[in-house]
């Protein structure tokens, strides 16, 4: 534990100097006749007594810059506790480096979660299958119809010959048309269901990139509150690092003098 030393330094003030100057920091103690330093712009020489006690904290015996009998002019430092003070200094400027790296943290935006992680939606080529599909139905469907006619054009000739085997065969043509309709027809409704099932994955990857953005706007302001609580804490810090650099400041002689007695 670091031991603090009281002292009061007893200044022996000389006359010729009873203009007096504001003290940086002294504190005065005067028994008899108490006298406030840095009020008044000018005392009256009469009214400084010919001694005043000055009171000094230190930690190190480094820190007291005077010594009995020494001679001081008016501003001359009594006491200094620099080493310590370069060390809250020290730490001062490390939480204000700490605090420009969180005030920078705080600029995090989520403008960037706003846009679409997905490609934009293209359905051009189910589409393009889909029509395919639908020109092969039309196809087959025509090619039946002029089958079924030549059939009916077969039937209806006036020829004295047996045709039955050229009824057959065209049927069995009918009959085969007919079931490239039906594959067809069926390769167009796989087509359009292939559409629909990617409109409805699109839907639910679209949904699910929706709710990504969410939770990661969530956690940005959760983090934005931890850094909030941070910098509340580092400036809290600095406030008390400046108290106490402020309460270290070299304690300056108020008048000039004779240091008479240290105790």
């Amino acid at each position: 534990m670091k031991k603090i030393w009281l002292l009061i330094i007893t200044l022996t003030i000389l006359t010729a100097c009873k203009t007096a100057e504001t003290p940086k920091r002294a504190e005065i103690v005067q028994p008899e006749k108490p006298l406030t330093i840095g009020d008044d712009k000018q005392f009256l020489s009469e009214s400084l007594p010919s001694e005043i006690k000055v009171r000094v904290t230190i930690s190190r015996s480094e820190d007291l810059r005077v010594s009995v009998g020494q001679k001081i002019k008016t501003g001359d430092r009594l006491a200094d506790r620099k080493r310590e003070r370069e060390s809250l200094i020290m730490q001062k400027q490390q939480a204000t480096l700490a605090l420009e790296r969180m005030k920078k943290l705080m600029w995090l935006k989520d403008e960037n979660l706003e846009k679409p992680i997905l490609p934009d939606a293209s359905f051009a080529d189910y589409e393009a299958a889909i029509n395919r599909a639908a020109v092969t139905v039309e196809t087959a469907k025509r090619s039946i119809n002029l089958q079924a006619m030549r059939i009916k054009e077969i039937e209806s000739l006036p020829f004295p010959v047996d045709l039955t085997k050229i009824k057959q065969h065209e049927s069995a043509r009918l009959d085969l048309l007919k079931s490239e309709l039906l594959a067809a027809e069926s390769n167009l409704n796989l087509e359009r269901a292939k559409l629909e099932t990617a409109k409805a994955n699109r839907i639910y990857a679209e949904q699910k990139d929706a709710l990504e953005i969410q939770k990661s706007k969530i956690a940005v302001r959760e983090q934005r509150i931890t850094i909030e609580a941070q910098i509340t804490q580092i400036e809290a810090t600095i406030t008390n690092l400046n108290v106490q650099i402020v309460a270290l400041s070299a304690v300056r002689a108020p008048f000039a003098g004779t240091v008479k007695k240290i105790n």
